[in-house]
């Protein structure tokens, strides 16, 4: 797996908390030093609300619609 797509995943399993405990620990220690690092964490934690939030709007249009098609 290429290095970048492997730190994506590294991230989003810190995020999650999916990590082994171990793993968990390297990765919060290499936060506190690297800015560069924290700044791709905070990103992709972004990234996910927004789509989740995308997610949600759309879900609640769909809902919507199938209300105004069923209670005219």
């Amino acid at each position: 797996m290429r290095p970048l797509l492997e730190e994506v995943h590294l991230l989003e399993a810190y995020a999650e908390g999916t990590l082994p405990e171990e793993q968990q620990l390297d990765v919060a220690v290499r936060l506190l030093w690297d800015r560069d690092l924290q700044q791709k964490l905070a990103g992709q934690q972004l990234a996910y609300r927004a789509l989740r939030l995308f997610g949600r709007r759309q879900l609640r249009a769909e809902l919507e619609a199938i209300h105004v098609r069923l209670f005219g």
